[in-house]
């Protein structure tokens, strides 16, 4: 049985009549208080007064007492926090489906979309074996499957969530078998027909399969993946190194990647480009992305924000957002994780959670300024799971629990609302 309790702080009151004035620090506090005069009422003339001043009103089970406060706080959740403005979402690693049992909760409570962290790249659903073995009939039009993504997609359906699909087309993570005649990771490249056509058929076969299957399940797409990249690309800042689509297509491969899902992609499935460090070539993204959005073939841009606490948040970051709302893009906010360059220090961590917050807040802001931005994606669950373990990175510790950083994404009061 929950009894309400109240905690109480004694102080010294000294008087003549029973009428106690209350001292300077009592009419400093800046939480409402009430005191009340000691058990009786009364004081007798020339005694000590014992008052007790209510500090705060907690629910108690019969083992622990939690503050008033301490229960909003467990109330709060970053799904809720947002819902007003954005969804919130989160990548999850095969891994973590498996043993679901120890994040669900943490998942349900804060997040009502998600992303596959690795089952849904090209890597994970392009078939060799199928491929090889239908040869001629496959030259042309290569194989998928989509074991890897199917316990993320019963997931999300379980549980109404949004999926996004990430991605189609990117330099890494695509293996060399599919750029070849022979789907052999020895054999020659294929010409830049040929290879447009697989493009066309391989985006065609992913983007049928989820709308046939599980029509309305995927919210978004990144078509292209981190094409972008003036320091490994060529003098036009298109990505040259490493890049098997650059290379048998030529540079405009993200051009005829975002063609071929729109032609394929049922309206509900938003159209995305992808990249990481946005806020230092928004610029090169615009010029290269025109002429697709010019011809309707494009919806948004997706800001990975990959960040660091050593990162400008409030200005540079929040320039780059609003300059790509500006020139018509929706946006959405895709893998983001802060990481702690140095030790683990406790003003590091507060650190994290401010910038946490100053991300948070900016993106609400530009949100009810009438700003499309329309998704907050946390890259992983916790700094254990993360791809920059070591950083500790994202919001929750190995053991789950809230961190500073929670904290600041949810704009609590125990986060100063600064940098």
């Amino acid at each position: 049985m929950k009894w309400m309790g109240v905690c109480l702080t004694m102080t010294m009151l000294t008087g003549c009549t029973g009428q106690a004035e209350p001292t300077a620090a009592a009419q400093d506090e800046t939480m409402e208080q009430v005191t009340i005069a000691a058990i009786g009422g009364s004081v007798a003339e020339g005694e000590e007064a014992k008052a007790f001043t209510i500090q705060s009103i907690g629910y108690s089970d019969g083992e622990e007492t939690v503050t008033e406060a301490e229960s909003d706080r467990e109330d709060m959740s970053l799904s809720g926090k947002y819902a007003g403005n954005f969804p919130i979402g989160v990548a999850l690693p095969a891994h973590v489906l498996g043993s679901i049992s120890r994040y669900d909760d943490v998942i349900q409570n804060n997040f009502n979309i998600m992303t596959c962290e690795n089952e849904t790249k090209p890597d994970a659903l392009l078939d060799q074996q199928a491929s090889q073995s239908g040869l001629p009939r496959t030259y042309e039009n290569p194989c998928v499957h989509f074991d890897a993504c199917q316990p993320a997609v019963e997931y999300a359906l379980k549980n109404n969530m949004k999926l996004r699909l990430h991605t189609l087309v990117w330099h890494s993570q695509t293996p060399r078998w599919f750029f070849t005649e022979d789907y052999t990771n020895e054999g020659e490249l294929v010409d830049r027909e040929v290879m447009l056509k697989r493009m066309d058929a391989y985006i065609r076969s992913v983007l049928e399969y989820f709308d046939t299957q599980y029509p309305g399940l995927i919210y978004a797409v990144d078509v292209v993946n981190e094409a972008f990249d003036v320091e490994n690309g060529d003098q036009n800042g298109v990505r040259q190194k490493d890049n098997l689509w650059y290379e048998t297509v030529g540079d405009d491969y993200y051009y005829h990647a975002f063609a071929s899902a729109r032609k394929y992609a049922p309206s509900y499935m938003k159209l995305f480009y992808n990249d990481y460090g946005c806020s230092g070539k928004v610029d090169l993204i615009l010029k290269h992305l025109s002429q697709a959005k010019e011809e309707g073939l494009i919806d948004g841009i997706g800001m990975q924000s990959h960040l660091s606490t050593e990162d400008d948040i409030q200005h540079k970051f929040v320039y780059a957002a609003k300059a790509f709302c500006d020139a018509g893009y929706e946006l959405q906010i895709t893998e983001l994780d802060i990481g702690i360059k140095g030790a683990k220090t406790e003003d590091a961590y507060n650190k994290q959670a401010r910038k946490y917050r100053s991300l948070f807040k900016n993106m609400q802001e530009m949100a009810e300024d009438g700003y499309p931005v329309t998704a907050v994606i946390v890259w992983g669950l916790n700094d254990q799971l993360s791809w920059r373990r070591g950083e500790d990175a994202l919001l929750f510790d190995g053991a789950m629990n809230p961190k500073a950083a929670y904290y600041g994404a949810l704009q609590d009061d125990s986060v100063p609302d600064i940098e």
